[in-house]
């Protein structure tokens, strides 16, 4: 029999009028974790924090000397994360790549305003207002998600030894120990909700990180081949893979993950204060993100995200959310017709265009930054539930 968790019952019901398969399919999955990453933090309890992380840093860089003493199932996860699958080769990464980087601040916009706010006000909304991890350190976080964008389009950041394989095995392991934290702490009601950060979530977040950002993006006025779309797809699949999504929830193509998407977001329950609470963090984050922090520009630029936010969601989820009352209806035409006025200007003015290329990736890469820049983005894992200053990571 099924276990259908208790507020997933209304949505699994509609969802099942639609598809039942694949409504099935991701109510069976909210009740997986990752078994593999599950036991590879459980090996941790008897060795000390600063031992963890230092085997956990020799695994990503292959320093066999301090690697070698690592538990048994530590090593199996990393030698399960090197042995990628067939399909992993199947596509040319380069056009995907190519793509991200032609229009970076585009893509930056659909990732902030529309596919990230739609990929966590679902019910893996709780896992971050239970830590406080989103709600004290919002902007960190948002850097931490734009910086993994970042190095998986990289055309080599999902070989083995570049930082776009390192961060997507890292999340992994981050989502492991959370679940074990939240397991300890009894702070999570998995008859309700399912395990913490289940496999349908981890899923989801993918399908809609990859296929509704490029829409999104597209609604902003990029233009984007065929092969480009399938290399972009197949980028975040081979992420999403090393993440832990097992291979039964796994999309294989842009109408898939355009699928999942569509089912998964039936079978979650409406925005709850938790997706309230993250959406709004979200949205106000990204101006930190981008380094504006004088108070009016700030403010202007989080007034500009909730309309873009608003324009890409639509009315009901954004009503739900709470975002700000304010007609969106011309921002995308808006901002289509600035980006064709820019491409007509550049050709005009070479100089204007290189400049503006330029100020683009300087932007990816500031955006790109975690807020603490003491801290960055290591490989430390979190030790308590909630988010500990005194514990970085």
């Amino acid at each position: 029999m099924l276990q259908v968790p208790t507020e997933y019952v209304p949505g699994y019901a509609k969802a099942r009028e639609v598809d039942p398969e694949r409504a099935d399919r991701y109510i069976a999955h909210t009740m997986i974790g990752d078994p593999l990453a599950d036991r590879a933090v459980a090996s941790f309890a008897d060795i000390t924090q600063r031992e963890m992380h230092q085997l956990i840093a020799a695994g990503m860089n292959r320093d066999e000397n301090v690697f070698r003493d690592a538990p048994q199932e530590l090593r199996d996860l990393f030698n399960a994360s090197e042995n990628t699958p067939d399909w992993f080769y199947d596509h040319p990464v380069y056009p995907g790549c190519r793509l991200f980087h032609s229009s970076p601040d585009r893509f930056l916009t659909a990732f902030a305003a529309g596919a990230i706010v739609q990929g966590f006000t679902t019910r893996i909304s709780k896992s971050f207002t239970t830590t406080g991890r989103i709600l004290d350190r919002g902007v960190h976080r948002l850097a931490q998600n734009i910086k993994h964008l970042y190095e998986i389009m990289i055309p080599e950041g999902l070989e083995r030894d570049g930082e776009g394989w390192k961060l997507s095995v890292r999340i992994r392991l981050i989502h492991g120990q959370m679940r074990q934290l939240f397991a300890k702490s009894g702070q999570w009601d998995t008859e309700a909700y399912g395990v913490p950060l289940h496999a349908a979530h981890i899923g989801l977040a993918s399908a809609l990180f990859s296929e509704q950002l490029m829409a999104h993006t597209r609604r902003l006025g990029v233009r984007m081949t065929t092969e480009e779309r399938a290399s972009f797809m197949h980028i975040w699949r081979c992420s999403a893979w090393l993440m832990g999504v097992p291979e039964t929830i796994l999309f294989d193509s842009e109408s898939d993950a355009a699928e999942l998407g569509r089912i998964g977001l039936l079978c979650e329950p409406p925005p709850d204060v938790d997706a309230i609470i993250v959406g709004n963090v979200i949205i106000n984050s990204a101006a930190l993100v981008a380094h504006v922090l004088e108070p009016a520009e700030r403010q202007a630029l989080t007034n500009q995200g909730y309309r873009i936010s608003r324009a890409f969601i639509g009315n009901e989820l954004a009503d739900q959310l709470e975002f700000p009352k304010q007609r969106s209806f011309y921002i995308l035409p808006a901002l289509r017709l600035e980006r064709q006025v820019n491409k007509v200007i550049d050709q005009l003015l070479p100089a204007r265009a290189a400049t503006r290329k330029a100020q683009a990736l300087d932007s990816l890469l500031n955006a790109a930054t975690p807020d603490d820049s003491a801290v960055g983005i290591s490989y430390r894992l979190p030790v308590t539930i909630g988010d500990d200053p005194s514990k970085p990571w």
